[in-house]
Order: C-alpha cells, then structure tokens, then sequence
C-alpha cells in the first residue's frame, strides 16, 4: 500500500515538473485609414488593372515579426507575429487604395482569371522596423518599387519608387506596427498621386 501511494506521488511530481506554459503570442495586422485620393483624370479611365502578388524576400512571406538593431543585426520577436505576412498586406492594400482611387475602370486582384490592359508589379525593398545601436530609439521604414506593365506588350509603361519612415511612439512591436502603417499609407498616397500625374 505505501509502495503504490509513494509511486502515485512520484508519478504526480513527474507530470507536474513536465508541464511547460508557453508564452501567448499577439498578432498584429496593418489597418490603414481610407485614403482621400479620387482622381480626375480621364487618362487611364478606360483601362483595366490587374494588381499583381507583391515580390519580397522570404522574410516577408512570413507570420514572423522581424526588427533590425544598428545596421546589420536582425532579431525576430518572440512573442508576436503578423496575422497575415507582410507581402499579402502590402498586396490588398495597394489594391484598395488604387480601388478607391477609381483612377482605372476596374482594378482586379492578383487571382482575377479575368484580363486586364495593365499589370501593376509590386517589389517590396524593404518593410521593417528599425533600432539605433542603444535601443533609445526606433523608426519604421517602407520602401516599395512600383512597375505599371502592359499586357499586350510587356513594355514597361511607367515606374518608380516611393519611402517613407516614421519614428515610433513606443519602442515594442505595436509601435512599430503603427510606424509601418503610417509609413504604408504615405507609400501609398506618394503613388496614387503619381499615377495620377500619369493617367492625365
């Protein structure tokens, strides 16, 4: 009887020192206000767009959250991660923004089967935050690569890039995911008015 109730309590003292809790980890998206872009040029109004799945690194076909600290040493956070990866982010909202902005006569998605006269190509140069070497301050930086291409041609028709970094108001990854979708949508507003000028 003793042996059974001293391997019982064994037992329960084993299970107990086994069990591990693991940290909860947060997801964050980026949430960007409507932006305030209707155009009135005609240029582009009978032309259909197609925006295309943006290019990026690997890194930023991930859930992971990466920051940089100085200017070689990247580290990962531990205990957040995007809800959806930056390159899919950067996607749907340039196509709600160009949407919005009703500068072309449709603006599809990147799975559209339907065809289109202008291929929009994303490059994503660089979508991340940023620490100074002491970790006193941090900063957010966008910076997007854009090609308007036509279909029948493959020529491209116009192209540019556009950056924008805002410093963050608190030195964790919610601060640095309210600095990118700052910075996201002053991209964005950078490219409405370009293509804009564009299409006149």
């Amino acid at each position: 009887m003793k042996a059974y109730i001293f391997i019982t309590i064994f037992l329960l003292l084993l299970t107990g020192c086994s069990t591990t809790v693991t940290p909860s980890v947060t997801e964050y998206k980026i949430a960007l206000e409507s932006i305030e872009s209707t155009s009135n040029s005609k240029g582009c109004k009978e032309k259909s767009l197609k925006i295309a799945q943006a290019f990026s690194s690997n890194t930023l076909m991930s859930l992971q959250m990466s920051y940089v600290q100085g200017k070689e040493k990247v580290y990962a956070y531990t205990q957040a991660q995007w809800k959806n990866s930056p390159n899919q982010i950067i996607t749907t909202e340039t196509l709600k923004s160009i949407r919005d902005s009703k500068l072309f006569k449709t603006t599809q998605n990147p799975k559209s089967r339907a065809s289109s006269d202008l291929i929009l190509e994303i490059n994503i140069e660089d979508f991340m935050q940023y620490y100074t070497q002491d970790l006193k301050d941090s900063s957010s930086h966008v910076e997007l690569s854009f090609a308007l291409v036509d279909t029948k041609t493959n020529d491209i028709v116009t192209s540019n890039t556009f950056e924008a970094e805002k410093m963050v108001d608190s030195l964790d990854a919610l601060g640095g995911v309210k600095g990118l979708n700052l910075a996201l949508e002053d991209v964005l507003v950078q490219l409405i008015s370009y293509m804009n000028k564009e299409c006149k």
